[in-house]
Protein backbone atom coordinates (compact mmCIF):
# COMPACT_ATOMS: atom_id res chain seq x y z
CA UNK A 1 0.00 0.00 0.00
CA UNK A 2 1.48 3.41 -0.91
CA UNK A 3 -0.09 6.81 -1.38
CA UNK A 4 -1.41 5.86 -4.82
CA UNK A 5 -3.19 2.96 -3.96
CA UNK A 6 -6.65 2.52 -5.19
CA UNK A 7 -9.42 2.07 -3.57
CA UNK A 8 -12.03 2.40 -6.30
CA UNK A 9 -13.99 -0.90 -7.29
CA UNK A 10 -14.28 -1.90 -10.93
CA UNK A 11 -18.20 -0.99 -10.77
CA UNK A 12 -17.49 1.96 -9.49
CA UNK A 13 -14.95 2.69 -12.19
CA UNK A 14 -17.48 1.51 -14.77
CA UNK A 15 -19.86 4.12 -13.37
CA UNK A 16 -17.64 6.73 -13.52
CA UNK A 17 -16.90 6.38 -17.18
CA UNK A 18 -20.69 6.02 -17.66
CA UNK A 19 -21.06 9.21 -16.20
CA UNK A 20 -18.28 10.73 -17.98
CA UNK A 21 -19.41 10.02 -21.62
CA UNK A 22 -22.94 10.99 -21.11
CA UNK A 23 -21.70 14.25 -19.61
CA UNK A 24 -19.29 14.42 -22.61
CA UNK A 25 -21.55 14.05 -25.13
CA UNK A 26 -23.38 17.62 -23.39
CA UNK A 27 -20.02 19.56 -23.87
CA UNK A 28 -19.60 18.21 -27.79
CA UNK A 29 -22.87 19.88 -27.99
CA UNK A 30 -21.93 23.31 -26.78
CA UNK A 31 -17.88 23.29 -27.01
CA UNK A 32 -18.07 25.15 -30.76
CA UNK A 33 -20.74 28.44 -29.49
CA UNK A 34 -17.89 28.04 -26.39
CA UNK A 35 -14.94 28.59 -28.23
CA UNK A 36 -16.46 31.15 -30.75
CA UNK A 37 -17.77 33.48 -27.48
CA UNK A 38 -14.70 33.00 -24.99
CA UNK A 39 -16.97 31.67 -22.55
CA UNK A 40 -16.75 29.13 -19.55
CA UNK A 41 -20.61 27.57 -19.78
CA UNK A 42 -21.53 27.90 -16.10
CA UNK A 43 -24.70 26.17 -16.92
CA UNK A 44 -22.35 22.84 -16.48
CA UNK A 45 -21.74 23.05 -13.19
CA UNK A 46 -24.50 21.56 -11.60
CA UNK A 47 -24.52 18.12 -13.61
CA UNK A 48 -20.74 18.31 -13.04
CA UNK A 49 -21.23 18.76 -9.28
CA UNK A 50 -23.69 16.24 -8.93
CA UNK A 51 -21.74 13.46 -10.61
CA UNK A 52 -19.75 10.57 -9.19
CA UNK A 53 -16.71 12.50 -10.74
CA UNK A 54 -16.52 15.72 -8.11
CA UNK A 55 -15.48 13.35 -5.39
CA UNK A 56 -14.03 10.78 -7.14
CA UNK A 57 -10.41 11.30 -5.88
CA UNK A 58 -11.31 11.78 -2.52
CA UNK A 59 -9.97 9.14 -0.03
CA UNK A 60 -12.92 6.76 0.89
CA UNK A 61 -12.25 7.95 5.11
CA UNK A 62 -13.58 11.60 3.88
CA UNK A 63 -16.80 10.31 1.72
CA UNK A 64 -15.08 9.73 -1.46
CA UNK A 65 -13.99 6.82 -3.92
CA UNK A 66 -10.54 7.22 -3.55
CA UNK A 67 -9.96 6.54 -7.35
CA UNK A 68 -6.17 6.49 -8.13
CA UNK A 69 -4.54 9.29 -10.76
CA UNK A 70 -4.49 6.43 -13.19
CA UNK A 71 -8.74 6.41 -12.68
CA UNK A 72 -8.97 10.13 -12.87
CA UNK A 73 -6.84 10.86 -16.06
CA UNK A 74 -8.52 8.07 -17.66
CA UNK A 75 -12.18 9.91 -16.94
CA UNK A 76 -10.80 13.14 -18.13
CA UNK A 77 -9.51 11.52 -21.37
CA UNK A 78 -13.15 10.46 -21.87
CA UNK A 79 -14.32 13.96 -20.89
CA UNK A 80 -12.26 15.68 -23.40
CA UNK A 81 -13.50 13.53 -26.28
CA UNK A 82 -16.35 15.78 -25.83
CA UNK A 83 -15.09 19.09 -25.38
CA UNK A 84 -11.21 19.00 -24.11
CA UNK A 85 -11.18 22.72 -23.03
CA UNK A 86 -14.44 22.08 -20.80
CA UNK A 87 -12.40 19.42 -19.71
CA UNK A 88 -9.98 20.99 -18.86
CA UNK A 89 -11.58 23.51 -16.95
CA UNK A 90 -13.03 20.69 -14.52
CA UNK A 91 -9.34 19.05 -15.01
CA UNK A 92 -8.21 21.92 -12.38
CA UNK A 93 -10.40 20.46 -9.07
CA UNK A 94 -9.75 16.99 -9.92
CA UNK A 95 -5.80 18.16 -10.19
CA UNK A 96 -6.46 20.13 -6.70
CA UNK A 97 -8.57 17.39 -4.60
CA UNK A 98 -5.46 14.80 -5.76
CA UNK A 99 -2.98 17.02 -4.53
CA UNK A 100 -4.66 18.15 -1.14
CA UNK A 101 -5.58 14.68 -0.17
CA UNK A 102 -1.24 13.69 -0.01
CA UNK A 103 0.13 16.91 0.42
CA UNK A 104 2.32 16.34 3.80
CA UNK A 105 1.70 20.42 4.14
CA UNK A 106 -1.64 20.00 5.43
CA UNK A 107 -2.80 18.98 8.75
CA UNK A 108 -4.79 15.90 8.99
CA UNK A 109 -7.84 18.03 10.16
CA UNK A 110 -7.49 21.08 7.41
CA UNK A 111 -7.24 18.06 4.89
CA UNK A 112 -10.22 16.58 6.08
CA UNK A 113 -11.85 19.50 6.03
CA UNK A 114 -11.33 20.41 2.96
CA UNK A 115 -12.11 17.21 1.46
CA UNK A 116 -15.40 16.63 2.92
CA UNK A 117 -16.51 20.23 1.32
CA UNK A 118 -15.86 18.18 -1.80
CA UNK A 119 -17.17 14.77 -1.04
CA UNK A 120 -20.60 15.80 1.04
CA UNK A 121 -20.90 19.32 -0.25
CA UNK A 122 -19.80 18.90 -3.64
CA UNK A 123 -17.40 21.79 -3.36
CA UNK A 124 -15.32 23.11 -6.63
CA UNK A 125 -11.87 23.92 -6.01
CA UNK A 126 -9.79 26.06 -8.37
CA UNK A 127 -6.18 26.49 -7.99
CA UNK A 128 -4.07 29.92 -9.33
CA UNK A 129 -0.81 29.76 -8.43
CA UNK A 130 0.71 31.86 -11.56
CA UNK A 131 1.01 35.87 -11.85
CA UNK A 132 2.23 37.87 -15.03
CA UNK A 133 5.98 38.21 -13.96
CA UNK A 134 7.08 34.73 -14.04
CA UNK A 135 4.29 32.22 -13.89
CA UNK A 136 4.72 29.25 -11.68
CA UNK A 137 8.29 29.75 -11.82
CA UNK A 138 8.08 32.66 -10.04
CA UNK A 139 8.04 33.33 -6.36
CA UNK A 140 4.60 34.73 -5.50
CA UNK A 141 4.04 38.97 -5.28
CA UNK A 142 0.84 38.37 -4.16
CA UNK A 143 1.31 39.08 -0.59
CA UNK A 144 -0.33 37.58 2.96
CA UNK A 145 0.06 40.79 5.55
CA UNK A 146 -0.21 39.32 8.93
CA UNK A 147 -3.48 41.41 10.03
CA UNK A 148 -2.82 41.07 14.02
CA UNK A 149 -5.34 38.97 15.15
CA UNK A 150 -3.68 35.80 13.78
CA UNK A 151 -4.59 35.83 10.39
CA UNK A 152 -3.87 37.78 7.65
CA UNK A 153 -5.10 39.94 4.40
CA UNK A 154 -4.12 39.13 0.89
CA UNK A 155 -3.63 41.12 -1.86
CA UNK A 156 -2.25 40.39 -5.33
CA UNK A 157 -3.60 39.30 -8.79
CA UNK A 158 -3.35 35.65 -10.36
CA UNK A 159 -3.52 34.95 -13.95
CA UNK A 160 -4.70 31.59 -15.10
CA UNK A 161 -7.63 31.46 -12.97
CA UNK A 162 -9.11 28.26 -14.48
CA UNK A 163 -12.65 27.24 -13.09
CA UNK A 164 -12.83 30.50 -11.12
CA UNK A 165 -16.42 31.18 -12.61
CA UNK A 166 -17.46 27.76 -11.69
CA UNK A 167 -15.92 27.26 -8.09
CA UNK A 168 -16.48 27.64 -4.84
CA UNK A 169 -13.17 27.77 -3.16
CA UNK A 170 -9.58 29.01 -4.26
CA UNK A 171 -6.25 27.62 -3.72
CA UNK A 172 -3.66 30.04 -4.31
CA UNK A 173 -0.16 30.60 -3.11
CA UNK A 174 1.16 34.45 -1.35
CA UNK A 175 3.85 35.20 0.18
CA UNK A 176 3.81 36.17 4.23
CA UNK A 177 5.31 39.36 4.58
CA UNK A 178 6.70 41.24 7.87
CA UNK A 179 3.79 43.09 10.43
CA UNK A 180 4.62 45.78 8.09
CA UNK A 181 3.92 44.50 4.74
CA UNK A 182 7.71 44.34 3.98
CA UNK A 183 8.87 41.27 1.95
CA UNK A 184 12.14 39.26 2.74
CA UNK A 185 15.31 41.04 0.93
CA UNK A 186 16.86 37.40 0.37
CA UNK A 187 14.74 35.08 -2.01
CA UNK A 188 15.43 31.63 0.26
CA UNK A 189 13.60 33.54 3.23
CA UNK A 190 11.47 34.29 0.62
CA UNK A 191 10.41 31.06 -0.48
CA UNK A 192 10.22 29.60 3.09
CA UNK A 193 7.29 32.00 3.69
CA UNK A 194 5.14 31.59 0.09
CA UNK A 195 2.40 29.80 1.72
CA UNK A 196 -1.17 28.30 0.82
CA UNK A 197 -4.35 29.52 1.81
CA UNK A 198 -7.47 28.18 0.52
CA UNK A 199 -10.52 30.68 0.69
CA UNK A 200 -14.00 30.75 -0.30
CA UNK A 201 -14.40 32.30 -3.95
CA UNK A 202 -17.07 34.54 -2.56
CA UNK A 203 -14.94 36.34 -0.40
CA UNK A 204 -14.76 39.81 0.65
CA UNK A 205 -12.45 42.24 -1.82
CA UNK A 206 -11.95 39.28 -4.27
CA UNK A 207 -13.31 40.17 -7.85
CA UNK A 208 -12.45 38.18 -11.64
CA UNK A 209 -10.69 40.84 -13.92
CA UNK A 210 -12.39 38.72 -17.35
CA UNK A 211 -8.85 38.96 -19.24
CA UNK A 212 -9.03 35.55 -20.53
CA UNK A 213 -9.22 35.98 -24.18
CA UNK A 214 -6.57 33.30 -25.66
CA UNK A 215 -5.76 31.42 -29.39
CA UNK A 216 -6.94 28.30 -27.72
CA UNK A 217 -8.71 26.72 -24.85
CA UNK A 218 -11.30 29.41 -24.62
CA UNK A 219 -14.15 28.03 -22.59
CA UNK A 220 -11.60 27.30 -19.75
CA UNK A 221 -12.58 30.68 -18.04
CA UNK A 222 -8.96 30.85 -17.05
CA UNK A 223 -9.50 34.67 -15.98
CA UNK A 224 -7.57 36.36 -13.39
CA UNK A 225 -8.46 37.03 -9.72
CA UNK A 226 -7.93 40.26 -7.82
CA UNK A 227 -7.43 40.15 -4.23
CA UNK A 228 -7.73 43.82 -2.21
CA UNK A 229 -6.73 42.71 0.97
CA UNK A 230 -8.89 39.48 0.96
CA UNK A 231 -9.63 38.52 4.76
CA UNK A 232 -7.84 35.16 5.34
CA UNK A 233 -8.57 33.76 9.01
CA UNK A 234 -5.86 31.06 10.20
CA UNK A 235 -7.84 28.19 9.34
CA UNK A 236 -7.24 29.27 5.48
CA UNK A 237 -3.53 28.48 6.05
CA UNK A 238 -2.72 25.24 3.96
CA UNK A 239 1.04 25.15 4.62
CA UNK A 240 4.27 25.98 2.32
CA UNK A 241 3.88 26.16 -1.17
CA UNK A 242 6.78 24.50 -2.56
CA UNK A 243 7.24 21.55 -0.66
CA UNK A 244 3.69 20.84 -0.46
CA UNK A 245 1.58 21.28 -3.50
CA UNK A 246 3.96 21.30 -5.96
CA UNK A 247 5.26 18.45 -4.35
CA UNK A 248 2.56 16.44 -5.20
CA UNK A 249 2.38 17.45 -8.84
CA UNK A 250 2.06 14.14 -10.18
CA UNK A 251 -1.42 14.62 -9.80
CA UNK A 252 -1.44 17.74 -12.23
CA UNK A 253 0.97 15.72 -14.83
CA UNK A 254 -0.89 12.55 -14.91
CA UNK A 255 -4.39 14.46 -15.38
CA UNK A 256 -2.91 16.98 -18.00
CA UNK A 257 -1.56 13.88 -19.56
CA UNK A 258 -5.51 12.45 -20.05
CA UNK A 259 -7.05 15.56 -21.19
CA UNK A 260 -4.56 16.14 -23.95
CA UNK A 261 -4.88 12.17 -24.52
CA UNK A 262 -8.49 12.95 -25.34
CA UNK A 263 -8.04 15.96 -27.21
CA UNK A 264 -5.53 13.86 -29.57
CA UNK A 265 -8.19 10.81 -29.38
CA UNK A 266 -10.71 13.26 -30.80
CA UNK A 267 -8.65 15.00 -33.56
CA UNK A 268 -8.14 11.62 -34.66
CA UNK A 269 -11.63 10.34 -34.77
CA UNK A 270 -12.73 13.48 -36.36
CA UNK A 271 -10.14 13.31 -39.03
CA UNK A 272 -10.49 9.44 -40.33
CA UNK A 273 -14.03 9.86 -40.40
CA UNK A 274 -13.28 12.78 -42.89
CA UNK A 275 -10.82 10.84 -45.52
CA UNK A 276 -13.01 7.85 -44.98
CA UNK A 277 -15.42 9.72 -47.24
CA UNK A 278 -13.31 12.47 -49.06
CA UNK A 279 -13.21 12.16 -52.89
CA UNK A 280 -11.36 14.59 -54.74
CA UNK A 281 -13.24 14.25 -57.88
CA UNK A 282 -11.63 15.22 -61.54
CA UNK A 283 -7.99 15.70 -61.33
CA UNK A 284 -5.11 15.66 -64.12
CA UNK A 285 -4.53 12.17 -62.67
CA UNK A 286 -7.87 10.24 -62.47
CA UNK A 287 -11.69 11.01 -62.86
CA UNK A 288 -11.65 10.52 -59.24
CA UNK A 289 -9.69 9.50 -56.17
CA UNK A 290 -10.37 8.58 -53.57
CA UNK A 291 -8.19 10.01 -50.43
CA UNK A 292 -7.97 7.17 -48.61
CA UNK A 293 -6.39 4.63 -51.33
CA UNK A 294 -3.49 7.55 -51.41
CA UNK A 295 -0.04 6.03 -49.96
CA UNK A 296 0.57 9.00 -47.95
CA UNK A 297 -2.06 9.36 -45.92
CA UNK A 298 -2.93 5.79 -45.27
CA UNK A 299 1.05 6.28 -43.76
CA UNK A 300 0.14 9.61 -42.00
CA UNK A 301 -2.67 8.12 -40.19
CA UNK A 302 -0.46 4.91 -39.13
CA UNK A 303 1.97 7.16 -38.02
CA UNK A 304 -0.87 9.11 -35.69
CA UNK A 305 -2.33 5.76 -34.89
CA UNK A 306 0.66 5.02 -33.83
CA UNK A 307 1.55 7.94 -31.54
CA UNK A 308 -1.73 7.94 -29.94
CA UNK A 309 -1.11 4.11 -28.63
CA UNK A 310 2.76 5.33 -27.70
CA UNK A 311 1.17 7.95 -25.62
CA UNK A 312 -2.06 6.13 -24.01
CA UNK A 313 0.89 3.46 -23.01
CA UNK A 314 2.71 5.83 -21.25
CA UNK A 315 -0.29 7.19 -19.60
CA UNK A 316 -1.09 3.96 -18.42
CA UNK A 317 2.66 2.40 -17.31
CA UNK A 318 2.61 6.00 -15.39
CA UNK A 319 -0.94 4.94 -13.28
CA UNK A 320 0.71 1.49 -12.72
CA UNK A 321 4.60 2.32 -11.40
CA UNK A 322 2.03 4.80 -9.19
CA UNK A 323 -0.52 2.02 -7.84
CA UNK A 324 3.16 -0.21 -7.59
CA UNK A 325 4.72 2.55 -4.96
CA UNK A 326 8.11 2.25 -7.80
CA UNK A 327 8.31 5.60 -7.70
CA UNK A 328 9.64 5.47 -4.71
CA UNK A 329 13.02 4.38 -5.99
CA UNK A 330 13.38 7.03 -8.10
CA UNK A 331 15.96 9.94 -6.68
CA UNK A 332 14.28 12.91 -5.10
CA UNK A 333 15.65 15.26 -7.44
CA UNK A 334 14.31 13.11 -10.40
CA UNK A 335 11.26 12.38 -9.46
CA UNK A 336 9.12 15.38 -10.97
CA UNK A 337 10.54 15.38 -14.00
CA UNK A 338 9.99 11.56 -14.16
CA UNK A 339 6.53 12.40 -13.64
CA UNK A 340 6.02 14.75 -16.18
CA UNK A 341 7.44 12.73 -18.54
CA UNK A 342 3.32 11.20 -18.99
CA UNK A 343 2.57 15.37 -19.69
CA UNK A 344 4.81 15.78 -22.11
CA UNK A 345 4.05 13.18 -24.20
CA UNK A 346 0.63 13.58 -23.90
CA UNK A 347 0.58 16.91 -24.55
CA UNK A 348 3.12 17.04 -27.58
CA UNK A 349 1.06 13.83 -28.79
CA UNK A 350 -1.71 15.64 -29.33
CA UNK A 351 0.29 18.77 -31.31
CA UNK A 352 1.86 16.12 -33.41
CA UNK A 353 -1.53 14.63 -34.37
CA UNK A 354 -3.87 18.02 -34.78
CA UNK A 355 -1.20 18.83 -37.07
CA UNK A 356 -1.30 16.20 -38.97
CA UNK A 357 -5.13 15.77 -39.09
CA UNK A 358 -5.15 19.58 -40.62
CA UNK A 359 -2.60 18.74 -43.09
CA UNK A 360 -4.46 15.66 -44.32
CA UNK A 361 -7.97 17.04 -44.27
CA UNK A 362 -6.49 20.01 -46.39
CA UNK A 363 -8.21 23.36 -46.56
CA UNK A 364 -11.69 22.89 -45.20
CA UNK A 365 -9.96 22.61 -42.02
CA UNK A 366 -8.34 26.16 -42.08
CA UNK A 367 -11.77 27.50 -41.89
CA UNK A 368 -12.96 29.04 -38.61
CA UNK A 369 -15.31 26.84 -36.60
CA UNK A 370 -14.12 23.39 -38.29
CA UNK A 371 -13.57 21.46 -35.33
CA UNK A 372 -9.89 20.55 -36.40
CA UNK A 373 -9.19 23.66 -36.83
CA UNK A 374 -10.76 24.56 -33.09
CA UNK A 375 -8.76 21.60 -31.70
CA UNK A 376 -5.58 22.60 -33.34
CA UNK A 377 -5.79 25.79 -31.33
CA UNK A 378 -6.78 24.08 -27.95
CA UNK A 379 -3.58 21.18 -28.40
CA UNK A 380 -1.09 24.42 -28.44
CA UNK A 381 -2.14 24.72 -24.78
CA UNK A 382 -0.15 21.81 -24.06
CA UNK A 383 3.38 22.89 -24.18
CA UNK A 384 2.47 25.77 -21.34
CA UNK A 385 1.78 23.42 -18.20
CA UNK A 386 4.54 23.09 -16.06
CA UNK A 387 7.07 21.47 -16.86
CA UNK A 388 7.06 22.55 -20.42
CA UNK A 389 8.59 20.62 -22.94
CA UNK A 390 11.79 22.72 -22.57
CA UNK A 391 12.12 22.53 -19.35
CA UNK A 392 11.58 19.33 -18.64
CA UNK A 393 14.47 18.54 -21.40
CA UNK A 394 16.63 20.82 -19.44
CA UNK A 395 16.02 19.96 -16.49
CA UNK A 396 16.89 16.12 -17.29
CA UNK A 397 19.79 16.88 -19.15
CA UNK A 398 21.18 19.10 -15.78
CA UNK A 399 20.33 16.45 -13.48
CA UNK A 400 22.45 13.59 -15.80
CA UNK A 401 25.09 15.30 -16.02
CA UNK A 402 25.15 16.40 -12.27
CA UNK A 403 24.58 19.70 -12.24
CA UNK A 404 21.54 19.23 -9.88
CA UNK A 405 20.71 16.84 -6.99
Amino acid sequence: MNKHTPEITPDEKAELFAQAREIAATWAAIGRECDERNRFPVETVEAYKHSAITAMSVPRRFGGLGADMLTASLVGRELAKGDPSIALSYNMHQAMVGIFRNTPALDEGTREKVLRRVAEERSIICGPFSEARAGLSGLADTVAVPDGTGGWRITGRKNWSTLVLGSDLIALNATITDPDGSLPDDFRERARRESTFIIPTGAPNLTVDHTWDTMGMRATGSHTIVLDGVPAGPETYAGNFRQGLIGEAEWAAMLFGGVYLGLADKAFTECVAILREKHLGATLAAQDTDVKTLGHVQFEVGRMRTALDVAERVLEATGVLAAEGRYEEWPAAARKPRWDVVKVTTTETAMSVTDTAFRLVGGSAFRRGHVLERLYRDARAGYLHSFTTNQLYDYSGRYELGLVG
